[in-house]
């Protein structure tokens, strides 16, 4: 008899948990399609922060949901949904009931899905693995991969979908982030966090989905988006910079540390990648390129007899090539003058400045050809850094078609004189009325406005 009561105890009580899943389930889907007004007075409601961009109050009431599920906020979460698509309270209530999608829950994964609405992707299931491959940033250097090119994969048909993933530091790890503060604070070590586009043809770039957001340990991620507009599924028009999420890291113990991504699923497939990386400065980069080899002064040379020597089909014939020794960026005198391998004109550029342009927007174009010339494919021209040694006064140099050279010294235009000789008229002194009337003479003189002075 005892058995069967407590048998009976066990299926009433899960009969009773059932409606409050159900409810907190529909909840979520009601907040998905809320409107930025609506999301607002929702947290006003719950006394939490209104403010913030609109994937950050659907992250916040979502939260809202999972940590303080009262029947006031699920209340006040139907009366908007109702207002919303002009339902009753009750008919949206049942509405939902009906429509709310479940996700099967596995005994090991129960405590970790209580905190969201998805199963957890783990890093090592073999069917979200990519072969995507991300483009080299110079500045910071692979030290250890935590997790490979994983796809972000869609597990409803909601607009915003999450995906959670868990990953653990090694003790070497976590001593190389430790090691890696400095005393200013910068973190030099960092923990990097790259999005993509879901393409194996090609190197990809960083690309943000639309509604990005980041999550460790339970904790926002902040970071720079590049949002252009406010439509769905518009994309940034210009690649976005990995995302730094060590400050957030437990690096106190061996424990997990855990990743939700929030994203806008439209059409594109994304695919994500953790690395731990050691960042470097521009001073580390330019000392890096100079210590490379440099290209020899005759291949320049041969260069420029290519360029002057005379084509059959072509009846004009070129006797020099002049050439700039000022740097295009910074309107200054080339110090390291350098050009990519697939640049095909002499005119270099001022290594440290263009470093420097790329460690706060880069792009890795040539800004003589505007053709790509990444940091891997840069060379020092010793034939430039012979000639700046030589002539220090010098702006242009003169090419023959043998190859050799000779400065272009700036001319030195004398100034205009044309002997006239202009008075300054105060127009706006009241004292002085051109002139002096009371002596009947006037000490005005006539300016002629058409002589430069």
């Amino acid at each position: 008899m005892s058995l069967r009561g407590a048998h009976w105890v066990s299926r009433f009580s899960g009969k009773r948990r059932e409606p409050k899943m159900a409810e907190q389930s529909a909840a979520k889907n009601m907040i998905l399609g809320f409107r930025i007004s609506e999301l607002q007075a929702l947290l006003r409601f719950a006394g939490r922060n209104k403010s913030g961009l609109k994937h950050e109050l659907v992250s916040r009431a979502l939260q809202l949901v999972r940590t303080n599920c009262s029947s006031e906020i699920l209340k006040k979460i139907q009366d908007l949904h109702a207002q919303r698509n002009g339902l009753t309270s009750t008919n949206a209530q049942s509405q939902q009931l009906l429509s709310a999608p479940t996700f099967p829950l596995h005994s090991s994964e129960a405590a970790l899905n209580a905190r969201t609405s998805v199963p957890i992707c783990h890093t090592g299931k073999d069917d979200t693995k990519s072969k995507v491959r991300l483009t080299k940033l110079p500045f910071y250097e692979i030290l250890d991969d935590l997790m490979k090119p994983t796809d972000l994969v869609p597990t409803c048909s909601e607009r915003i979908q999450e995906n959670q993933f868990s990953f653990t530091l090694t003790e070497k790890q976590r001593e190389q982030i430790i090691a890696g503060c400095s005393k200013n604070g910068v973190q030099s070590v960092q923990l990097q966090l790259r999005i993509c586009h879901t393409d194996t043809e090609f190197i990809q770039e960083d690309q943000y989905p639309p509604y990005l957001s980041v999550k460790v340990n339970s904790r926002v991620c902040p970071f720079t988006s590049y949002f252009s507009s406010n439509k769905p599924g518009v994309e940034p028009k210009r690649p976005c910079r990995p995302i730094d999420v060590t400050p957030l890291l437990n690096l106190t113990s061996r424990g997990a540390n855990y990743l939700n991504v929030f994203w806008g699923h439209f059409t594109t497939r994304y695919s994500m990648v953790l690395h731990l990386v050691k960042q470097h400065r521009v001073a580390e980069l330019l000392h890096k390129l100079q210590a490379n080899e440099t290209r020899a002064s005759e291949i320049s040379r041969e260069l420029i007899r290519k360029k002057l020597r005379l084509e059959p089909d072509n009846d004009v014939t070129t006797t020099g090539l002049r050439v700039s020794l000022m740097c295009s960026l910074g309107k200054i005198r080339l110090s390291v003058p350098c050009r990519g391998i697939t640049c095909t004109h002499l005119q270099c550029f001022d290594a440290a400045l263009y470093i420097q342009m790329n460690e706060k927007k880069p792009t890795w174009m040539c800004p003589v050809c505007d053709k790509p010339a990444p940091y891997e494919l840069l060379f020092v021209d010793q034939l430039f850094l012979d000639i700046l040694k030589e002539c220090e006064d010098a702006t242009e140099v003169q090419f023959k078609d043998d190859g050799s050279w000779s400065p272009i010294k700036p001319d030195k235009q004398p100034q205009k004189n044309f002997g006239h000789k202009c008075s300054i008229v105060e127009l706006e002194d009241s004292n002085n009325q051109f002139g002096n009337p009371a002596n009947g003479k006037s000490d005005m003189d006539v300016i002629d406005l058409t002589v430069d002075c």
